[in-house]
Protein backbone atom coordinates (compact mmCIF):
# COMPACT_ATOMS: atom_id res chain seq x y z
CA UNK A 1 0.00 0.00 0.00
CA UNK A 2 1.27 3.58 -0.84
CA UNK A 3 2.45 5.94 1.76
CA UNK A 4 -0.27 8.66 1.64
CA UNK A 5 1.12 12.06 0.73
CA UNK A 6 1.75 14.54 3.93
CA UNK A 7 -1.49 17.23 3.49
CA UNK A 8 0.87 20.07 3.35
CA UNK A 9 2.12 18.50 0.18
CA UNK A 10 -1.05 17.93 -1.37
CA UNK A 11 -1.91 21.61 -0.78
CA UNK A 12 1.04 22.97 -2.35
CA UNK A 13 0.39 20.78 -5.77
CA UNK A 14 -2.75 21.37 -5.75
CA UNK A 15 -1.95 25.59 -5.50
CA UNK A 16 0.46 25.01 -8.27
CA UNK A 17 -2.03 22.53 -10.27
CA UNK A 18 1.27 19.68 -10.72
CA UNK A 19 1.38 16.51 -9.14
CA UNK A 20 4.84 15.05 -8.14
CA UNK A 21 6.72 12.18 -8.48
CA UNK A 22 9.52 13.29 -7.13
CA UNK A 23 8.75 15.24 -3.55
CA UNK A 24 11.64 16.21 -2.70
CA UNK A 25 12.44 17.95 -5.88
CA UNK A 26 9.04 20.13 -5.16
CA UNK A 27 10.61 20.85 -1.32
CA UNK A 28 14.02 21.73 -2.52
CA UNK A 29 12.37 24.86 -4.80
CA UNK A 30 10.32 25.55 -2.03
CA UNK A 31 13.64 25.55 0.95
CA UNK A 32 15.30 29.10 1.25
CA UNK A 33 19.22 28.52 1.35
CA UNK A 34 18.29 30.31 4.25
CA UNK A 35 16.03 28.40 5.87
CA UNK A 36 17.55 25.70 8.86
CA UNK A 37 15.91 22.99 6.57
CA UNK A 38 18.31 23.77 3.63
CA UNK A 39 20.58 20.62 4.49
CA UNK A 40 17.28 18.20 4.52
CA UNK A 41 16.17 19.27 1.41
CA UNK A 42 19.06 18.91 -0.56
CA UNK A 43 21.94 21.47 0.54
CA UNK A 44 22.13 24.29 -1.78
CA UNK A 45 19.48 22.80 -4.48
CA UNK A 46 17.67 25.61 -4.63
CA UNK A 47 20.23 27.56 -5.88
CA UNK A 48 20.97 25.05 -8.69
CA UNK A 49 17.12 24.93 -9.76
CA UNK A 50 16.98 28.71 -9.36
CA UNK A 51 19.44 28.72 -12.17
CA UNK A 52 18.08 26.28 -14.65
CA UNK A 53 14.32 27.72 -14.49
CA UNK A 54 15.68 30.92 -15.00
CA UNK A 55 17.33 29.29 -18.60
CA UNK A 56 13.96 27.07 -18.89
CA UNK A 57 11.90 30.55 -18.95
CA UNK A 58 13.95 32.98 -20.86
CA UNK A 59 14.20 30.01 -23.79
CA UNK A 60 10.02 29.80 -23.59
CA UNK A 61 9.98 33.55 -23.52
CA UNK A 62 11.96 33.88 -26.57
CA UNK A 63 9.94 31.34 -28.15
CA UNK A 64 6.20 32.60 -27.29
CA UNK A 65 8.02 36.29 -28.89
CA UNK A 66 9.26 34.83 -32.02
CA UNK A 67 5.87 33.50 -32.72
CA UNK A 68 4.16 36.18 -31.52
CA UNK A 69 5.68 39.40 -33.43
CA UNK A 70 7.19 37.31 -37.20
CA UNK A 71 7.92 41.09 -38.17
CA UNK A 72 9.88 42.46 -35.01
CA UNK A 73 13.42 42.62 -34.97
CA UNK A 74 15.92 41.64 -32.59
CA UNK A 75 15.69 44.52 -30.41
CA UNK A 76 11.90 44.68 -29.88
CA UNK A 77 12.14 40.77 -28.80
CA UNK A 78 14.95 41.55 -26.48
CA UNK A 79 12.75 44.52 -24.77
CA UNK A 80 9.86 42.76 -24.41
CA UNK A 81 11.44 39.27 -23.24
CA UNK A 82 13.29 40.98 -20.81
CA UNK A 83 10.63 42.78 -19.48
CA UNK A 84 8.81 39.45 -19.26
CA UNK A 85 11.18 37.64 -17.38
CA UNK A 86 11.85 41.05 -14.59
CA UNK A 87 11.74 40.53 -11.29
CA UNK A 88 8.31 42.04 -11.00
CA UNK A 89 6.25 39.54 -12.97
CA UNK A 90 7.85 36.60 -11.82
CA UNK A 91 6.74 37.93 -8.47
CA UNK A 92 3.43 38.47 -9.74
CA UNK A 93 2.59 35.23 -10.82
CA UNK A 94 4.63 33.38 -7.83
CA UNK A 95 2.21 35.66 -5.76
CA UNK A 96 -0.93 34.20 -7.71
CA UNK A 97 0.44 30.68 -7.00
CA UNK A 98 0.73 32.04 -3.78
CA UNK A 99 3.88 30.19 -3.30
CA UNK A 100 4.82 32.66 -0.30
CA UNK A 101 2.63 30.23 1.72
CA UNK A 102 4.61 27.43 1.45
CA UNK A 103 8.22 28.49 1.51
CA UNK A 104 10.89 27.55 3.86
CA UNK A 105 12.49 30.52 5.33
CA UNK A 106 15.25 31.30 7.65
CA UNK A 107 14.57 33.55 10.56
CA UNK A 108 15.45 37.02 9.06
CA UNK A 109 13.82 36.07 5.98
CA UNK A 110 10.55 35.27 7.56
CA UNK A 111 11.04 38.74 9.55
CA UNK A 112 12.05 40.98 7.21
CA UNK A 113 10.09 38.82 4.13
CA UNK A 114 7.49 42.39 3.05
CA UNK A 115 11.34 44.23 1.72
CA UNK A 116 12.70 40.90 0.15
CA UNK A 117 9.06 39.56 -0.56
CA UNK A 118 9.51 40.22 -4.92
CA UNK A 119 13.39 38.87 -4.95
CA UNK A 120 12.88 35.68 -2.79
CA UNK A 121 9.08 34.47 -4.54
CA UNK A 122 10.67 35.29 -7.51
CA UNK A 123 13.80 33.16 -7.09
CA UNK A 124 11.25 30.56 -5.76
CA UNK A 125 9.57 30.38 -8.66
CA UNK A 126 12.29 30.08 -11.27
CA UNK A 127 13.17 27.22 -8.98
CA UNK A 128 9.30 25.81 -8.74
CA UNK A 129 10.16 25.88 -12.81
CA UNK A 130 13.03 23.55 -12.98
CA UNK A 131 11.67 21.43 -9.98
CA UNK A 132 8.62 20.33 -12.87
CA UNK A 133 10.75 20.15 -15.51
CA UNK A 134 13.20 18.08 -13.88
CA UNK A 135 10.56 15.77 -12.44
CA UNK A 136 7.73 16.17 -14.91
CA UNK A 137 9.40 16.78 -18.49
CA UNK A 138 9.58 19.60 -21.25
CA UNK A 139 5.61 19.08 -22.14
CA UNK A 140 4.76 19.53 -18.85
CA UNK A 141 6.40 22.72 -18.31
CA UNK A 142 5.45 23.96 -20.98
CA UNK A 143 1.98 23.28 -20.19
CA UNK A 144 2.70 24.99 -16.54
CA UNK A 145 4.63 28.77 -18.23
CA UNK A 146 1.78 29.00 -20.90
CA UNK A 147 -0.72 28.91 -18.49
CA UNK A 148 1.17 31.09 -15.67
CA UNK A 149 2.00 34.12 -18.44
CA UNK A 150 -1.29 33.29 -20.35
CA UNK A 151 -2.36 37.10 -18.63
CA UNK A 152 0.77 38.45 -20.09
CA UNK A 153 1.19 37.24 -23.85
CA UNK A 154 -1.37 39.04 -25.70
CA UNK A 155 -0.26 41.27 -28.53
CA UNK A 156 -2.06 44.42 -27.51
CA UNK A 157 -0.46 44.03 -23.82
CA UNK A 158 2.93 43.36 -25.25
CA UNK A 159 2.81 46.42 -27.49
CA UNK A 160 2.08 48.64 -24.15
CA UNK A 161 4.98 46.74 -22.27
CA UNK A 162 7.68 47.55 -25.13
CA UNK A 163 6.06 50.79 -26.16
CA UNK A 164 8.19 53.38 -27.52
CA UNK A 165 9.47 56.07 -25.55
CA UNK A 166 8.27 58.66 -28.38
CA UNK A 167 4.86 57.09 -27.71
CA UNK A 168 4.88 57.40 -23.63
CA UNK A 169 6.38 60.90 -23.64
CA UNK A 170 3.06 61.75 -26.16
CA UNK A 171 0.66 59.52 -23.85
CA UNK A 172 1.97 61.69 -20.85
CA UNK A 173 1.91 65.12 -22.74
CA UNK A 174 -1.43 64.26 -23.82
CA UNK A 175 -2.87 63.65 -20.15
CA UNK A 176 -0.87 67.01 -18.73
CA UNK A 177 -1.71 69.93 -21.53
CA UNK A 178 -3.45 68.31 -23.94
CA UNK A 179 -0.22 69.25 -25.96
CA UNK A 180 2.60 67.44 -28.03
CA UNK A 181 6.16 67.11 -27.09
CA UNK A 182 7.81 69.05 -29.45
CA UNK A 183 11.36 67.73 -31.95
CA UNK A 184 13.98 68.98 -33.18
CA UNK A 185 16.93 67.53 -34.39
CA UNK A 186 20.09 68.46 -36.92
CA UNK A 187 23.14 66.24 -38.05
CA UNK A 188 26.45 66.80 -36.74
CA UNK A 189 29.15 66.46 -39.39
CA UNK A 190 31.89 65.93 -37.04
CA UNK A 191 31.03 63.48 -35.13
CA UNK A 192 28.65 61.73 -38.21
CA UNK A 193 25.70 61.66 -35.54
CA UNK A 194 22.26 62.70 -35.40
CA UNK A 195 21.33 65.42 -32.57
CA UNK A 196 17.72 65.78 -31.17
CA UNK A 197 16.39 67.70 -28.09
CA UNK A 198 12.54 66.78 -27.04
CA UNK A 199 10.42 69.31 -25.25
CA UNK A 200 7.01 70.03 -23.19
CA UNK A 201 5.38 73.55 -23.61
CA UNK A 202 8.75 74.98 -24.29
CA UNK A 203 9.98 74.76 -20.93
CA UNK A 204 11.23 70.89 -20.10
CA UNK A 205 14.28 70.01 -22.53
CA UNK A 206 16.17 66.92 -22.79
CA UNK A 207 18.71 65.74 -25.61
CA UNK A 208 19.71 62.62 -27.17
CA UNK A 209 22.05 61.49 -30.03
CA UNK A 210 21.54 58.60 -32.18
CA UNK A 211 22.53 57.19 -36.14
CA UNK A 212 19.29 58.25 -37.66
CA UNK A 213 17.12 60.88 -36.43
CA UNK A 214 14.40 58.44 -35.48
CA UNK A 215 16.98 57.25 -32.80
CA UNK A 216 18.37 60.35 -31.85
CA UNK A 217 14.69 61.42 -31.36
CA UNK A 218 14.28 58.79 -29.34
CA UNK A 219 17.23 58.88 -26.88
CA UNK A 220 15.98 62.13 -26.15
CA UNK A 221 12.57 61.42 -25.48
CA UNK A 222 13.61 58.66 -22.97
CA UNK A 223 15.98 61.46 -21.60
CA UNK A 224 13.05 63.24 -20.88
CA UNK A 225 11.16 60.81 -19.44
CA UNK A 226 13.66 60.10 -16.92
CA UNK A 227 13.65 64.08 -16.13
CA UNK A 228 10.13 63.56 -15.71
CA UNK A 229 10.25 60.90 -13.87
CA UNK A 230 7.67 59.26 -15.95
CA UNK A 231 6.54 55.87 -14.65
Amino acid sequence: MPLKKPSFMTAIEKAIGQTFKKQKLLISALTHPSSPDTESAGGLQFQRLEFLGDSIINSFIALEMYRIFPGANEGTLSRLRSILVSRKILAEIATKLRLKKYLRLGYHEQKHLDLLQEKIIADAYEALVAAIYLDLGRKKVEQFLTKCFKPYLNQKKLIQFGSHPKNILQEYSQKKSGGLPKYESQFDAAKKLFQASASLNKRVKAKGMGRTKQEAESAAATALIRKLKIK
